[in-house]
C-alpha cells in the first residue's frame, strides 16, 4: 500500500468536516468504514494524524503537516487531470505520459514513425496517476519508471509491457574518490551527502530500504526534481542514475557492485484504443532502441559484457 491522492482526500475530508460522523456522510461511507482507512493510512505514515475527543477530531503536529502537503497536491492534481481531459485534439493524435525514463525521446520517436497522426506529451512523476491517465483515456500511451522489484497494479483493461528492467547505476563527481573504480560497493558511500528525486510513487522507500539493507540510512542533501547531474558536477553529493546516462565532464557515472537495484520501463495502454496494435509495435521498437543506446554507451555496454560473459 502507496499513500496515494485518494487518501488524501479522506483525510483533508476528515479535517474539514472535524468529525468522523460527519466525513463519513460527506464521503458517502459508513463510519466504521472510514475509521478502518483512517487506521490504514495512519499506519502507512508511521504515525496518528488525527486526535479524537468527545468533540470531535483535530489533526495531530504530524497530520497537519500531511494536510499541508495534501492541500498543494490535491489541487495540482485535479488541475492535472483537467488540462489533459480539456486537451483539444486532433482525431489521430497519440497524447502520451511519461515519468523519468531516459528511453521517453526513443519512444517519441517511435510513436511518430508508427502512429499515425500527431503527438502530444506531458510529464508526471506519479506512476500510478499515469495508469489512472490510460485508463480514463487521458493519454493514448504512457512510459512508465518503475524502482525495485514491484508489480505495477493496471486495471483488466490497460495492458503494461516491460520494455527493460536495468540495473541503478550511481553518478560521482569526476574527482571522487571511488570515481576510478570499475564499480562502487553502496556501503562506501554511507557518509556521502546524497541527491534524491520522487522519482516515482514509492521509490524513495526502495532507494532507503537498500541504504538500509547495506548497513546506512541515508543522508539526504538534495531533495529535487531536475538537475541531478549538475549538483552533482558540482560537488554537492551523489545520486542514483539510470545505466545509459552519458558522462559529461566533471561526471562520473559507475555501476554498484551486486545490483543492488533494479529499475523497470514499461509501456501501458488500453486494450481497446483503435492504435492497440501499432503500440504493441512501438513497444518492440522501443526494446530495439534500448538496446542501441546502451551499445552506445560505454561503461554501460562494458558491464552489460562482462554480465554475459
Amino acid at each position: 500500500m502507496e499513500l496515494q491522492v485518494r487518501h488524501l482526500r479522506v483525510l483533508r475530508a476528515i479535517a474539514r468536516a472535524g468529525s468522523l460522523n460527519r466525513a463519513a456522510a460527506e464521503l458517502r461511507l459508513a463510519q466504521p468504514a472510514l475509521s478502518h482507512q483512517l487506521r490504514r493510512i495512519e499506519q502507512l505514515v508511521g504515525d496518528r494524524l488525527f486526535d479524537r475527543d468527545p468533540k470531535g477530531v483535530r489533526p495531530t503536529r504530524i497530520g497537519e503537516l500531511v494536510l499541508a502537503r495534501a492541500e498543494a497536491i490535491i489541487p495540482a492534481f485535479d488541475e492535472l487531470d483537467r488540462d489533459f481531459r480539456r486537451q483539444p485534439r486532433t482525431v489521430g493524435d497519440v497524447r502520451v505520459g511519461w515519468n523519468d525514463s531516459a528511453l521517453a525521446s526513443d519512444v517519441f520517436r517511435c510513436v511518430r514513425e508508427l502512429v499515425p497522426g500527431g503527438l502530444t506529451t506531458r510529464a508526471d512523476l506519479s506512476h500510478n496517476r499515469l495508469v489512472a491517465q490510460v485508463a480514463n483515456g487521458c493519454v493514448d500511451l504512457a512510459l512508465v519508471l518503475i524502482c525495485g522489484p514491484r508489480t505495477l497494479t493496471v486495471p483488466g483493461l490497460v495492458r503494461a509491457e516491460r520494455v527493460v528492467t536495468e540495473p541503478a547505476f550511481v553518478a560521482l563527481p569526476s574527482w571522487h574518490r571511488l570515481a576510478a573504480a570499475a564499480q562502487v560497493d553502496l556501503a562506501d558511500l554511507a557518509e556521502e551527502p546524497w541527491i534524491v528525486s520522487s522519482c516515482g510513487d514509492g521509490c524513495r522507500i526502495v532507494f532507503r530500504e537498500m541504504c538500509l539493507a547495506h548497513g546506512f540510512v541515508p543522508k539526504i542533501a538534495h531533495d529535487v526534481d531536475t538537475m541531478r547531474d549538475r549538483l552533482v558536477v558540482g560537488g554537492h553529493g551523489v545520486c542514483l542514475t539510470q545505466p545509459t546516462t552519458p558522462e559529461i565532464p566533471g561526471l562520473a557515472v559507475r555501476p554498484l557492485a551486486g545490483e543492488p537495484m533494479t529499475v523497470q520501463h514499461i509501456l501501458l495502454w488500453r486494450t481497446g484504443h483503435p492504435f492497440a496494435e501499432r503500440f504493441a509495435e512501438v513497444h518492440a521498437a522501443a526494446v530495439r532502441a534500448y538496446r542501441k543506446l546502451a551499445a552506445e554507451v560505454p561503461g554501460y555496454r562494458r558491464w552489460l559484457d562482462n554480465r554475459t560473459a
